[in-house]
């Protein structure tokens, strides 16, 4: 009798697959190539999650990915939980790490110039993670864009944006807000005061 039970529980067994079968429980495990980064660059996440067969990423930022090793850019400066969870035969298992994102410059900004009367301009940055700026400039005085030069940079809140137009020294200093999205100040013709300044980001 003993032994018809024991036979009875092990085909019970193999017909409750999920009750004898399963295998370890995951653990999950995930590094990121930097734990800070600007708004718009790419990180990315590495998986060493043990015993799982698929994964789930939420980056708190209302996007998610199903890809074992995804690459992921935050749009907007703040902190977000990135939470990985790992999914196998024996189960669930969740981590997570928070990564900081630093506020940008980097987009298009268009400006108003005021020297004696108001004129429009607009600028393309793109921001390097030391502050450094780069790209385009353009007046609409009819010159077309010119490059940044390599001046250009930004240190706080203190925003200096430097160009050649026309063989001219254009140097447009301001103060960024703290959305980041609003830059006010002074520009300067070959080193004299020369008028106001600011710029919206589109």
């Amino acid at each position: 009798m003993k032994k018809s039970h024991h036979l009875l529980t092990i085909f019970a067994c193999f017909l409750l697959v999920n009750g004898c079968s399963k295998g370890p429980k995951p653990v999950a495990a995930f590094t990121m190539d930097k734990n800070s980064a600007l708004a718009g660059e790419i990180i990315s996440f590495t998986n060493q999650s043990t015993d799982a067969k698929t994964y789930s990423w939420e980056f708190g930022d209302d996007s998610i990915s199903n890809l074992e090793n995804p690459l992921h850019a935050f749009r907007k400066h703040g902190s977000y939980t990135v939470i990985l969870t790992a999914i196998g035969d024996g189960g669930t298992n969740a981590t997570s790490q928070v990564v900081t994102i630093l506020p940008s410059l980097t987009g298009k900004w268009s400006s108003t110039f005021t020297y004696f009367e108001p004129f429009n301009g607009s600028l393309t940055i793109v921001q390097n993670s030391t502050g450094g700026l780069s790209g385009t400039m353009e007046l609409m005085t009819g010159q077309g864009a010119q490059p940044l030069a390599s001046t250009s940079k930004i240190s706080g809140n203190s925003v200096n944006i430097e160009s050649i137009v026309e063989g001219y020294s254009y140097n447009f200093k301001g103060t960024v807000n703290a959305d980041y999205d609003y830059i006010t100040g002074t520009f300067f013709l070959d080193g004299a005061a020369f008028g106001n300044w600011y710029a919206i980001k589109k």
